[in-house]
């Protein structure tokens, strides 16, 4: 998995999800579609935790101004 702006991320794991759900993608072939979606999931969640992390303390910065 390559790493990438996070709407890079979001596109590839959309297109993962295409192609599972496309009836000719084999098995092997899904399951490793399957593997890379997962990997891209935590990353995406990571990030995500970091971002809310982010506008939390801008928030609290905010607040105490």
């Amino acid at each position: 998995m390559t790493k990438g702006s996070f709407e890079k991320q979001m596109k590839r794991l959309e297109e993962i999800v295409r192609l599972l759900e496309d009836d000719t993608t084999d098995l092997d072939e899904g399951i490793a579609l399957y593997e890379e979606g997962l990997k891209l999931t935590q990353a995406l969640h990571k990030q995500l935790t970091v971002f809310e992390e982010k506008i939390d303390s801008l928030q609290k910065k905010e607040e105490t101004e």
